[in-house]
């Protein structure tokens, strides 16, 4: 009786190694279902129509007071103020370098008089020796002889010569004060024409608002608002006092994430403040690039400008809001798992399980979302493919 026990426990050991062992390959069975592209977006709202208020003046200025954003606002109230220590600083600056200027100008003046007047006493003193020579020339040989006379008339071409002289040094004298003059009026009108700015500047140290309205402030390039001891440049826009009867979104959309964005397409919205409140709307712009949004991220997204259907007196600005983009409407398609699709040499292909092993098959793709592509030719439905690349296929390829 242990004999017969004995064998039969062998058999079924025997019996057992003989089975191959089970595939740990997930797998997924192709079949028609609805199928979107549609691609998440956060952002926040914004006034579709805003009065803007930029910073005053020609140079950059630091802030010094500012009014709380989101308060209500009225025409002529001061809403920003900024620092004048640095413009008097400048605007003293520049007066001193053109009181130096002015201090060259009449010195330069003073040389030219000085060398004028010492020209003027070579003259009388060329004129008077001309009269000289004039007086005491003779040239009657029985008095002089030829030696004598050549001298005489020598000293008369000499003195005509240094007359011309100091004719052409006076001319010369005159154009060099006349060009040192330009070059030293020229630096005089470049500070004065910065002097003429830091004046202005100080004169609108005060930003009023333009008209009745809620204050929101700007965010610049960096993804920072406006803020007291921040430095801000000439023109740019540090507030703005919104249409609330007109709002948008601007949503934001991963890089990786746009797929077919275009404008025109629909978009579902909700309200983080107030999830139950559902708003759609349609793209109105498109970004050409992605940038970064924060300060220190290096994450980039794609920029949307979103108008909305409706309005209504919850939509405040800066609102948070969360969303999809719909590139494409439900249709039913055959789709499989993006992490289905291998590719080499730019071509797709799939694992499909044949049996009890897996064949590699070339497919066509189209449209895909995050998670699912279209496939256009190479599958149909029933059939079943790996998620990942098959041991046997592992195998092959390091053998």
């Amino acid at each position: 009786m242990n004999k017969w026990i004995l064998l039969s426990a062998c058999i079924l050991f025997l019996g057992a190694c003989s089975e191959s062992p089970q595939s740990t390959v997930p797998l997924y069975q192709v079949e028609p279902k609805g199928f979107a592209v549609v691609i998440p977006a956060v952002g926040e709202l914004e006034a579709a129509q805003a009065e803007r208020i930029n910073t005053p003046g020609r140079s950059p200025m630091i802030i010094d007071w500012l009014a709380e954003e989101n308060s209500w606002v009225t025409k002529g109230q001061v809403v920003a103020r900024f620092d004048a220590e640095q413009l008097l600083l400048d605007s003293r600056e520049e007066e001193l370098e053109m009181m130096l200027l002015d201090m060259d100008m009449r010195k330069q003046n003073a040389q030219e008089s000085q060398q004028q007047n010492e020209l003027d006493s070579d003259k009388v003193l060329v004129g008077k020796e001309f009269k000289f020579v004039d007086a005491f020339a003779i040239d009657d040989l029985r008095l002089y002889s030829k030696l004598e006379i050549i001298d005489t008339l020598s000293n008369r071409d000499y003195l005509g010569a240094k007359e011309e002289f100091i004719e052409w040094k006076e001319s010369s004298i005159d154009d060099r004060n006349q060009s040192a003059l330009a070059v030293l009026d020229i630096r005089k009108g470049g500070h004065q024409a910065k002097f003429q700015q830091h004046q202005s500047a100080l004169s609108q140290l005060e930003v009023i608002a333009p008209y009745d309205g809620m204050l929101v402030y700007e965010k610049n390039w960096r993804g920072d608002k406006a803020s007291i001891g921040q430095t801000v440049f000439p023109g740019s826009t540090i507030a703005t006092i919104p249409n609330l009867e007109k709002m948008q979104a601007k949503l934001y959309v991963l890089d990786k994430n746009a797929i077919d964005l275009e404008v025109g397409q629909t978009v579902n919205l909700t309200l983080d403040a107030y999830p139950d409140e559902k708003l759609e709307g349609e793209v109105l712009t498109v970004s050409g690039f992605s940038r970064t949004v924060k300060r220190g991220n290096p994450t980039k997204y794609f920029e949307l400008l979103v108008s909305l259907d409706e309005q209504s007196t919850t939509l405040q600005p800066g609102a948070k809001v969360s969303g999809t983009v719909n590139v494409t409407n439900t249709q039913t398609k055959i789709v499989i798992p993006l992490q289905a699709i291998f590719n080499e040499k730019s071509e797709n292909y799939v694992y499909i399980k044949d049996g009890r092993s897996f064949t590699r098959r070339p497919v066509k793709t189209a449209d895909k979302n995050l998670y699912f592509v279209e496939i256009v030719e190479g599958l149909k439905a029933g059939d079943i493919i790996a998620l990942s690349v098959p041991e046997d296929a592992l195998r092959s390829t390091y053998e």
